[in-house]
């Protein structure tokens, strides 16, 4: 279930940090707001009062009071053309099965997706020792499957059902764009690299020429081209407080081991970038049968915390991990 990618690790990745705004637009629904990446096959929108988290790379939202619920919507693309969705939701089953706390399937339905015939599994399962009911939604288009995902609180799970009901009915499942792959260079561009950042933005994010990136996205970040989508991204935080490199670590920690699925601290090392002091945490994570490992380094650069975060799967973390390394070496402020 290699690209289950998408609930993957960061899922709720740094979302006491970085949460994002929901798009609005004349397409979107009323009193909801757009919580899918560019470039998906498909469209995801929420409600409004939820917090939209597209930083880590997952179309998703969330919020925490009072109850703990998310919304994330995936897809798949099979090494075996011939899957079938049945069998992809037995895939799915089975893997749930094998990596999440008392997971217990309570029915597989037919359903309807964006107006495609659709699958529809409820299960139930532990989250930090609370009971959850999840639901996956999933059709097959295109040579995808394409999976909407709610995971609620049991005790409430009665009174979220018109919001189910309601970001189910404007879900749109779309022909996925191709991605732009652009190859911009300065003087100073490393042999065999490219610019992944914005031309304005005060550092040089350069990434190798194999991997794929839009220096003009608005983010800076590249994914390795596998089914896994391996991949890297520079991101800034303005602490309302002064705070040394030390402290924000400490905060990412904590923050961590609240949000993230399975989150499991390796080491933290001592480390520069760009000639400045900067630490290294690197920590595993597990959301619906895959393990993850991530390579977080972050420093302090004229009162903004910096960090370049490596995030791929656990079998393939050490295939790109000497890239990684040339990125976080290349990285520099102008």
């Amino acid at each position: 279930m290699k690209k289950i990618i998408a609930l993957a690790l960061a899922l709720l990745l740094c979302a006491a940090l970085l949460c994002s705004c929901g798009g609005r637009g004349d397409d979107v629904p009323d009193d909801m707001q757009l919580a899918s990446i560019d470039g998906e096959p498909f469209k995801l929108y929420v409600p409004e009062g939820m917090s939209v988290n597209l930083d880590s790379g997952i179309s998703s939202a969330f919020k925490y009071a009072p109850d703990e619920v998310i919304i994330s919507a995936r897809y798949y693309t099979p090494e075996n053309p011939e899957m079938t969705l049945s069998e992809y939701m037995t895939y799915c089953a089975e893997g749930y099965s094998n990596s999440i706390t008392s997971f217990e399937m309570t029915a597989l339905d037919s359903s309807i997706l964006s107006g495609i015939d659709a699958l529809k599994m409820t299960y139930t399962t532990k989250i930090k020792d609370i009971d959850y009911s999840c639901t996956q939604i999933s059709a097959f288009y295109k040579g995808d499957m394409i999976s909407l995902c709610f995971y609620i609180p049991s005790a409430v799970s009665e009174s979220y059902a018109e919001t189910v009901k309601k970001v189910t009915e404007v879900f749109v499942i779309c022909d996925k764009a191709e991605p732009i792959n652009d190859e911009v260079v300065d003087k100073k561009t490393p042999e065999g690299m490219k610019i992944a950042s914005e031309d304005q933005l005060e550092y040089r994010f350069y990434v190798p020429k194999t991997w794929i990136c839009n220096s003009e996205s608005g983010k800076s970040e590249a994914y390795y081209p596998e089914s896994e989508k391996s991949n890297v991204t520079v991101t800034s935080y303005s602490p309302s407080e002064e705070m040394s490199t030390e402290e924000y670590i400490e905060l990412c920690k904590e923050n961590y081991a609240q949000s993230i699925s399975g989150y499991n601290l390796v080491e933290t090392n001592d480390t520069s970038v760009n000639e400045r002091d900067a630490i290294e945490m690197i920590f595993e994570s597990n959301y619906d049968g895959i393990g993850f490992k991530t390579k977080q380094v972050s420093l302090l650069y004229g009162g903004m915390i910096y960090s370049i975060t490596y995030t791929a799967t656990a079998e393939r973390y050490n295939d790109h991990i000497d890239d990684v390394d040339k990125m976080i070496a290349e990285f520099t402020f102008r």
